[in-house]
């Protein structure tokens, strides 16, 4: 059986049933990685779509004026440069060791985390999802949900000021790239759409307003929160 029909075979062969979970907060400096390993089991959400909201990631956070990890294209290029916006770049499936070796770090920034986390993906039954966002230097975003189907996947975060004692400039803004891993087999060809969605409050504050009935923010949107993404952007999904 070749790769591409064994990954289809294994598509949706997640676990669909766990309790909710907590949020993947995080807390870090520029240039500084953090990283999640703990193995997570899918839930289906009542829209039908697959939905994890503490899944293994690792993030990097940059104050440097290009994104700190990017998805190479095929000759090599792909990394925006200051001004500029990849709108596929900034969100890309990586379904397969081959697909891997494409994600670059940038110099000066730790490679290994990234590396480890790649290597360390079963890519039969599980998949990486790279995503780039911009957030003002005094603030991180915290993920709070990714929801996938077998075309589209969905990002939801918690916008969330930074300690009071870490030195920031209201009117700086970072890069924070990250890379989740989605326990699901998804075929990068067939991804045609992408959403993400940013909301006031750390994650558990927003959970607790969505079991009140008040939450809609997950929602494909931006609050203009002072986050750069390119919320519901959609087309040839990470096929490049």
């Amino acid at each position: 059986m070749d790769p591409l029909t064994r990954r289809r075979a294994l598509h949706g062969a997640a676990g669909l049933v766990a309790a909710l979970a907590g949020c993947s907060g995080t807390g870090f400096a520029e240039s500084e990685s953090t990283r999640s390993s703990t193995p997570t089991a899918a839930a289906r959400d009542a829209s039908g779509r697959n939905s994890e909201t503490d899944p293994p990631l690792v993030t990097i956070r940059s104050d440097a004026d290009r994104p700190p990890v990017w998805f190479a294209d095929e000759d090599g290029g792909g990394r925006a440069t200051a001004g500029e916006r990849h709108y596929h770049g900034d969100r890309t499936v990586i379904d397969g060791a081959d697909r891997a070796e494409r994600v670059r770090v940038a110099g000066g920034v730790d490679a290994e985390p990234v590396r480890s986390f790649l290597d360390e993906t079963d890519f039969e039954a599980e998949t990486v999802y790279l995503e780039v966002n911009r957030v003002e230097e005094c603030f991180r975003l915290e993920l709070c949900r990714i929801q996938w189907q077998s075309d589209e996947v969905q990002t939801d975060y918690g916008r969330v000021l930074r300690p009071y004692d870490e030195r920031c400039e209201a009117d700086a803004k970072v890069y924070e790239a990250r890379l989740i891993r989605i326990p699901d087999a998804i075929d990068h060809e067939d991804v045609h759409g992408y959403g993400s969605s940013v909301g006031g409050g750390a994650c558990g504050e927003r959970v607790a307003r969505a079991r009140a009935g008040g939450d809609s923010s997950s929602s494909s949107s931006s609050d203009n929160s002072g986050v750069d993404s390119n919320d519901s952007a959609s087309g040839s999904g990470g096929a490049q």
